[in-house]
């Protein structure tokens, strides 16, 4: 797979890499990961994400 990311992403990509001592493909696998904890993790439901007092927040 072949992507086009502009410039600032692959400038923070690398950053990051270097920082965590990783390679770029592995932070780029890292950021996906962490993106689609955030969108498919407990307690969300669509755009909806209940908080620790079950209060709905969009």
């Amino acid at each position: 797979m072949q992507l086009r990311l502009p410039q600032e992403l692959k400038e923070w990509i690398k950053a990051e890499s270097d920082r965590n001592g990783n390679s770029q493909n592995s932070e780029v696998i890292r950021a996906i990961r962490a993106a689609k904890d955030r969108r498919s993790g407990p307690g969300v439901i669509g755009n909806i994400t209940m908080d620790q007092g079950d209060n709905a927040r969009c």
